[in-house]
């Protein structure tokens, strides 16, 4: 019996050969009609037997391409003309909304070996690309994702590309970004400003690093500076153009083989490592192999090459390792356009001539307890969604400060932008507000409902967010920080009743102070069940950029003026510290802050391991280094009291211990039991938070939660006491997953300020 059926089928159906794989499948199962792209979806015509569509349906369902993922098929019968064969049509410009665009993806092995075949045409030629592989994210203009609408819409294919382009039978069908050496875009070097006019730009480029030179390489969505591993002196050269005197630095190796003679790989590592989105792994290092590289630190983050440039790159250098860092003063956007790029001091700037349309940055990814937590999440990733439960709204929510992501919740996706950075800078605050507009386009979202930010008053986002709210004539939404964490969390893991332990270094409180180490009830709502001992912060936001002035504030509850100068006096400078104590005693700008950040900070001094913050989270990234060396084998105080319906962590207690062990302990060990102590400190009040409640899952979100030994005392005493431990897994735990969370706030409060308005009409 011949049938026809009209089929819109949603997911990651676009840039991912899902089209040519629909016509090889109708072709195998003798069904005729058409697909196209329809805006954010793909629309099919199927003509034939019954039976044959069915078997053509389940092979749709089961074998689609490796990229794709299929989220909705709606299947209608119709009536429309007879058919002959089956085509691949012109795409719409407008049609369904529910389809997803992909991310890129590293370079497959097919295209690898083609590009060093002799024989192949595509040989040594670094743009080499399929279906399979290759840009995409950062080359679309516009929906529907096809050629016109990207930035290789300015290269035109030559003969033998447009024939792999229109045969279905080729991995190039549709493959927009296919190009060849005779048709693509192509790479020039450059000393300082000056063209070089090299015939192999990439040969040259490599033979500098080679021969120490820094060399700034234009990528696929953004820029990076590069020097050899070994070379000192190139590094430090590098920190200085950056800005960067002590911040880790990522690297690049040949292959994974030069890894594992560098850090201890474990098999989860090393999937994320050979993954398609080939993502910067956090690893420990297996010596004391490159401190110039993470000072301070036992861990370096890891990746390997993606594209073809960076295995050109290998293939004529001698070097096993790159450093390869985001190029990017602090604060700003990754550098893209080329006047950019040629500003940035380095040696040479290896350039191509294809627009960067949308700019990411690396993702950043590091293994927690076992589970794999972004740091951050962008190349390889976005704009894939995170799966949510259904709440009918469309919201964008703009993120805190710092690690800033956007999202727009649709529904039941969440669709977070690439990494945006430091909004502090007008520069990256302009990032935003495009990346915002750019999603929007690509994410067809349609009527936004509510704007969501952080209730932080002197955020620059929240006052973009106040624009946005007027352009688009909808509410504005201001979260608490901290319950935007917890419901990030309870976002991605489908959990609706928990109690978070929300722990970072500050998110402005609903009662004007300064938060960081919350215990935050979700039931129906947000409610602070708990935190850490309000400490004084002597100098303000200088106490967090010089610790001791934090462990000083601390244990200014334990100690007198007298005592504290002898304390404090290997310190600090005696000028600078009689105006620390003249703070504390007269509470002249010393605000109060209950955050882990500033306690871990005082730790981290007090051992002498950190005396000055110069990238965040410095002290308590180079104490949890510190500690590794050491055993949780010293008492420390786990003091909790319930005041006002809310349980606080006596603080001063464990600094005051870190203080007093010094003198009969090691300070790795004393380094390692303060970190379990604040663990155990803020689990055991979220247990208590939680027989409150009666509820039965605790999770963990915020910055901290990066600590593996913190979050490791905390999932511990949890589950010993019979409780479910759950963290972050699919958005970042720090701020850059915190705008999933002002998101999903904003879409309960939409229904709160809707129900009120139409209390006042009535």
């Amino acid at each position: 019996m011949l049938m026809q059926f009209k089929v819109i089928i949603s997911g990651t159906v676009q840039g991912v050969g899902f089209r040519p794989f629909i016509y090889r499948t109708a072709k195998k199962n003798n069904v005729r009609g058409y697909i196209k792209n329809a805006g954010n979806s793909v629309e099919l015509l199927l003509d034939g037997k019954e039976a044959e569509i069915k078997d053509f349906m389940n092979d749709v369902k089961n074998n689609s391409p490796p990229l794709s993922r299929i989220t909705n098929i709606d299947i209608k019968p119709c009536k429309d003309k007879k058919y002959n064969d089956f085509q691949i049509l012109k795409s719409e410009k407008h049609g369904g909304t529910e389809s997803i665009m992909p991310p890129d993806v590293a370079m497959c092995d097919a295209c690898f070996n083609e590009v060093f075949d002799k024989k192949n045409r595509h040989y040594l030629y670094s743009f080499t690309v399929c279906t399979d592989c290759g840009t995409r994210f950062t080359i679309i203009e516009s929906l529907p994702y096809d050629r016109e609408n990207t930035t290789m819409s300015k290269f035109r294919m030559c003969e033998t590309c447009r024939t792999e382009y229109f045969d279905p039978a080729d991995r190039r069908f549709r493959a927009e970004p296919v190009c060849c050496p005779d048709c693509g875009p192509s790479y020039e070097l450059y000393r300082g400003k000056k063209n070089t006019k090299s015939k192999n730009p990439i040969k040259d480029a490599a033979a500098a690093l080679d021969n120490g030179k820094i060399v700034a390489i234009k990528g696929i969505g953004g820029t990076h500076l590069c020097a050899s591993t070994t070379d000192d002196g190139a590094i430090t050269r590098m920190r200085t153009i950056l800005k960067r005197p002590w911040k880790p630095f990522a690297i690049m190796t040949r292959n994974l083989s030069e890894a594992h003679k560098i850090a201890i790989i474990s098999e989860k590592e090393e999937k994320l490592l050979l993954s398609p989105q080939r993502p910067i792994v956090v690893v420990s290092k297996k010596t004391t192999l490159f401190p110039h590289i993470s000072p301070g630190l036992e861990n370096i983050g890891i990746m390997l090459p993606y594209s073809g440039m960076h295995y050109l790159l290998f293939h004529y250098s001698k070097q096993p390792a790159f450093v390869m860092t985001s190029a990017n003063v602090p604060g700003e956007p990754m550098a893209i356009d080329d006047g950019d790029i040629l500003s940035l001091d380095a040696d040479y700037s290896l350039l191509h001539n294809r627009k960067i349309r949308n700019r990411c940055d690396d993702s950043v990814v590091r293994m927690v307890n076992n589970n794999a937590s972004f740091i951050r999440r962008s190349r390889g990733f976005v704009p894939a969604p995170v799966d949510v439960k259904d709440t009918k709204r469309t919201i964008i929510s703009l993120g805190a400060e710092l690690d800033v992501t956007a999202c727009i919740l649709k529904k039941d996706k969440a669709f977070l932008t690439q990494y945006i950075g430091n909004t502090t800078k007008l520069r990256t605050l302009e990032y935003l507000e495009s990346a915002v507009y750019n999603l929007l386009e690509l994410t067809r979202a349609g009527k936004l409902e509510a704007i969501a930010v952080d209730m932080h008053p002197s955020f620059n986002t929240s006052a973009l967010g106040v624009e946005l709210s007027k352009k688009f004539n909808v509410p504005l939404i201001k979260c608490q920080h901290h319950f935007a964490h917890a419901a990030s969390l309870a976002a991605e893991s489908g959990v609706e009743k928990m109690i978070c332990i929300a722990a970072d270094g500050v998110g402005y409180g609903n009662d004007g102070t300064i938060w960081g180490g919350e215990i935050i009830a979700v039931d129906d709502g947000f409610e602070r069940a708990g935190s850490l001992m309000p400490q004084l912060m002597p100098g303000g936001d200088l106490a967090a950029r010089y610790p001791a002035r934090m462990a000083a504030g601390v244990l200014s509850g334990e100690y007198c003026q007298d005592e504290l100068l002898e304390i404090f006096t290997p310190y600090f400078e005696k000028d600078e510290l009689d105006i620390v104590l003249r703070q504390i005693e007269t509470k002249f700008n010393s605000p109060l802050t209950s955050s882990a950040g500033r306690i871990l900070d005082a730790v981290a001094a007090l051992l002498g391991v950190c005396t000055e913050r110069t990238y965040e989270g410095e002290p308590a990234m180079k104490l949890e280094a510190f500690a590794m060396n050491g055993r949780d084998t010293v008492d420390m105080p786990v003091l909790i009291e319930k005041k006002d319906g809310r349980y606080i962590l006596d603080t001063t207690g464990i600094i005051e211990a870190v203080y007093l062990a010094k003198d009969e302990h090691t300070l790795p060990d004393i380094a390692a039991s303060a970190q379990c102590a604040i663990g155990r400190g803020l689990c055991r009040m979220a247990i208590n938070a939680a027989h409150d409640k009666k509820i039965d899952v605790i999770g963990f979100s915020g910055g901290v939660a990066y600590n593996t030994a913190i979050i490791g005392a905390a999932m511990n005493l949890a589950q010993e006491e019979g409780f479910e431990f759950v963290t972050h897994t699919r958005v970042p735990c720090g701020d850059g997953g915190i705008s999933l969370g002002q998101a999903m706030i904003g879409a309960m409060e939409f229904e709160k300020v809707m129900a009120t308005a139409c209390r006042k009409v009535h």
